[in-house]
């Protein structure tokens, strides 16, 4: 970011994406309420809206704590590798890979 401006070379998360389909066993995923079961990405995504991407994981931690995401969803974030993240979709296939 430049001067609080978005660049060319960012991407913003508006609004949570879909989950992709896969095939295999069913996952259990989070309620609306972020109660029970596993975390899934859509989950993830609502508490992340509004960030701008590329974003590095403490980025994420921050704005999902901003948002009172509940706690599994925090230990979701928690468990991504530190890197930086470039889009949505980045967030949500380091996800699949710690289901």
């Amino acid at each position: 970011m430049v001067g609080g401006e978005i660049t060319s070379k960012q991407n913003v998360l508006t609004k949570p994406g879909g989950v992709s389909k896969s095939s295999g066993t069913r996952r259990q995923y989070t309620s609306r309420a972020g109660k029970s079961g596993r975390v899934s990405p859509a989950i993830v995504e609502k508490y992340l809206a509004g960030i701008h991407f590329p974003a590095e994981k403490k980025n994420l931690i921050d704005k999902a704590a901003d948002k009172k995401a509940p706690e599994n969803v925090m230990d979701m974030l928690k468990k991504l590798p530190s890197k930086t993240y470039k889009s949505p979709i980045d967030i949500t296939k380091e996800i699949g890979k710690i289901e």
